[in-house]
């Protein structure tokens, strides 16, 4: 297997929002994946913990939210589904009102996800605001923002950067892989991927 960037190595910490950046196809969504544990490193390791206990696969998928343009969604199911539908993945249960609530909080607006549309109805800028709203769901300890605001206007992209900075004060590790220069600026530090 053929390497997609020079070694890295960096500790992230409770509270903090770390921008991931370098060129395009430099691999800043193969670090999130990796940092995910949806992918494995071919040389290191990524290793999370709570406390001095290191969590294990299942706990670490289950602490973490995760958004990227290219996350598939489900045409047939409504946006407040989308929702739910991760909370019982993740083993918790979310109410329709408070799964509307969210969708709202990210800008899709209340007669749209109250409604039962489904989301094959939707613009790609609506669907973004769902995807967001599901990383967001049941307030994971850890954010992966992969191009999160690729696709939303200015006021999508001030309510992404918004609950950012809200789930990093709550205690949350933020990772936003971007170069765009609005969504760094939230962030306190930066680790720059280069390519091989």
């Amino acid at each position: 297997m053929k390497p997609v960037f020079k070694p890295v190595s960096f500790e992230a910490a409770r509270g903090e929002i770390i921008g991931i950046t370098g060129q395009n196809g430099a691999g800043k969504s193969t670090l999130l994946k990796i940092v995910g544990n949806v992918l494995s490193p071919t040389k290191g390791s990524c290793t999370w913990s709570r406390g001095s206990a290191k969590l294990d696969n299942d706990a670490i998928r289950l602490t973490l939210g995760y958004v990227a343009p290219y996350l598939e969604l489900y045409d047939e199911l409504t946006a407040a589904e989308h929702v739910q539908f991760v909370a019982d993945l993740k083993g918790q249960s979310i109410s329709l009102e408070d799964s509307i609530e969210l969708l709202d909080r990210f800008g899709l607006d209340e007669k749209v996800a109250r409604s039962d549309r489904h989301l094959r109805a939707y613009s790609s800028g609506m669907k973004q605001r769902v995807r967001c709203a599901m990383a967001f769901a049941c307030s994971p300890e850890a954010l992966l923002l992969d191009e999160a605001t690729s696709t939303l206007d200015d006021v999508g992209t001030s309510i992404v950067l918004r609950e950012a900075r809200a789930a990093a004060d709550r205690g949350a590790i933020v990772f936003v892989a971007t170069n765009d220069e609005r969504e760094l600026a939230a962030t306190h530090r930066e680790v720059r991927i280069e390519s091989l």
